[in-house]
């Protein structure tokens, strides 16, 4: 296990309000470097809201596959969608909306959901993504 100054210390925690358990990953990590501390702390970060935005998504996945209303899921790649999947009903659904949602991050996965009445096989519905979810 390595020391590090507390003067590195408080700086990355001054700089990022950090705690010291991010900044002593952070530290570990860059074995040391300041500026790859910082920037591993931020990547570390970003990807526990993106896994957060993640679990709300499947969370509303799995409701609506549990209430019979989740229609599919649309892939996108930016803003450009790639596919609209069909999902089956019940708890089979939810875990493909779960295994969907773990996909790279540059891909947007959205939940079409069917409206009250609808039909099975429905035109387009209203759409709910990650970034929707905030």
């Amino acid at each position: 296990m390595q020391k590090f100054d507390m003067a590195v210390v408080d700086e990355i925690r001054k700089r990022l309000n950090a705690s010291y358990d991010e900044v002593l990953v952070g530290l570990e990590e860059s074995d040391g470097d300041i500026l790859r501390a910082l920037a591993a702390i931020e990547r570390r970060r970003s990807e526990q809201r993106a896994a957060e935005e993640g679990g709300e998504l499947i969370g509303r996945a799995i409701g609506l596959a549990r209430e019979g209303r989740l229609k599919g899921l649309r892939v996108k790649l930016g803003d450009r969608p790639i596919r609209d999947l069909p999902v089956p009903r019940g708890f089979g659904g939810a875990l493909l909306a779960e295994l969907a949602s773990a996909l790279l991050s540059q891909l947007r996965v959205d939940v079409l959901e069917k409206e009250p009445g609808e039909p099975g096989e429905p035109e387009e519905t209203q759409e709910t993504s990650a970034e929707d979810v905030e």
